[in-house]
């Protein structure tokens, strides 16, 4: 597995997101949320404006899916702009997304080749790569988010 981490853009989230979905086929995807770090009034919204009615005791831990483009770039415009740390499988299967409340983004690639797709677009956006930092596990499984393999 090949992993790449980008500061998360908050103020060009739909850029971000798009380039990042340009570069797979992600017609569908299931988010899993692992941690709420604050309230999520946003995604509270935009899941009641889809007729979903819950709030944040029932959202840690919790599963989303998105039947199409249009609601995986929305549930993940909206998830990145909140501190919420998930997971994104999307349905190709090209790759897997780890977003974090400290505003990074892990992508993790099957091949070198795919990830350097990716990382051509990212640069091309000039979105901003995490250098020299491996992505260990989840934040609930860890007091610390991953390691600087410099170290």
């Amino acid at each position: 597995m090949f992993q790449q981490t980008y500061a998360t853009p908050l103020n060009d989230l739909s850029t971000f997101v798009h380039t990042l979905l340009d570069s797979f086929e992600a017609n569908k995807g299931v988010v899993c949320i692992e941690q709420l770090v604050f309230n999520p009034r946003e995604l509270i919204w935009y899941l009641k404006g889809l007729g979903i009615v819950t709030d944040e005791s029932r959202l840690e831990h919790s599963t989303l899916e998105a039947e199409d483009t249009a609601e995986v770039v929305n549930i993940l415009e909206c998830l990145l702009g909140q501190w919420i740390d998930f997971a994104f499988f999307p349905s190709s299967k090209e790759f897997v997304s780890y977003a974090d409340h400290d505003e990074y983004t892990t992508v993790f690639t099957p091949t070198v080749e795919i990830l350097n797709l990716l990382r051509s677009k990212m640069q091309a956006q000039s979105f901003k790569e995490i250098e020299n930092w491996t992505w260990s596990r989840p934040r609930s499984q860890s007091n610390t988010k991953g390691t600087d393999t410099d170290v």
